[in-house]
């Protein structure tokens, strides 16, 4: 990547916070009152509609995935409602969203913007939701995804185990990075497709 684009990938860390907890929505109301005009539960047959979303929110249910839905807009996430939603609003049961957009004219970038999980979201599914991302990432033909991780509930270890990196100095560290320079990971998209006739 040349210059002009680290550049802006460390100005993307700076403005985008990712949280854990937030009110649950269905697939036509996004956070932050996002519409979502496009839902798919066949993200193998429609790869062609998911690599022109620029935006973008995985679905994840007690280990399947459960729908991708396109965003129509992209709004940050401030401090206060990332406090306000892990503290009165976290949603129950087996689930985990993850919200991501595609930043304009960057397009070998995905930042992940937003996580959701339930109060009894298990490992596999927010394991699942990290995978389908890169799915995602790899159908888009993205070199990385980046983050910036406000809260101390998304642990390290769980990011490690999905490939992500750290960016900067220290241990408490809030930049992380996926890369995918040297090509993308295996992807078993059947094992969380209902149908499971998925293909990786």
């Amino acid at each position: 990547m040349n210059q002009c684009s680290i550049d802006a990938l460390r100005r993307f860390w700076v403005t985008h916070p990712v949280v854990r907890n937030s009110r649950p929505v269905d697939a036509r109301v996004g956070g932050a009152g996002i519409r979502m005009n496009r839902v798919t539960t066949d993200p193998i047959a429609d790869e062609s509609l998911i690599r022109r979303w620029r935006a973008g929110r995985i679905v994840m249910r007690c280990g399947r995935l459960e729908h991708i839905a396109r965003r129509n807009g992209w709004i940050p996430v401030s401090v206060a409602q990332v406090w306000w939603q892990a503290k009165f609003a976290r949603p129950d049961g087996d689930v985990c969203h993850l919200d991501f957009h595609s930043p304009r004219g960057m397009s070998g970038v995905l930042t992940l913007d937003y996580v959701l999980s339930g109060r009894g979201a298990k490992l596999s599914t927010v394991l699942g939701a990290g995978h389908v991302l890169n799915w995602v990432a790899r159908s888009r033909g993205a070199l990385v995804i980046v983050a910036h991780v406000s809260n101390a509930s998304i642990t390290a270890p769980v990011l490690r185990r999905l490939g992500w990196e750290p960016q900067g100095d220290g241990p408490s560290t809030s930049q992380w990075i996926r890369r995918f320079y040297d090509g993308y990971p295996p992807i078993p998209m059947d094992r969380y497709l209902n149908s499971g006739s998925g293909q990786s």
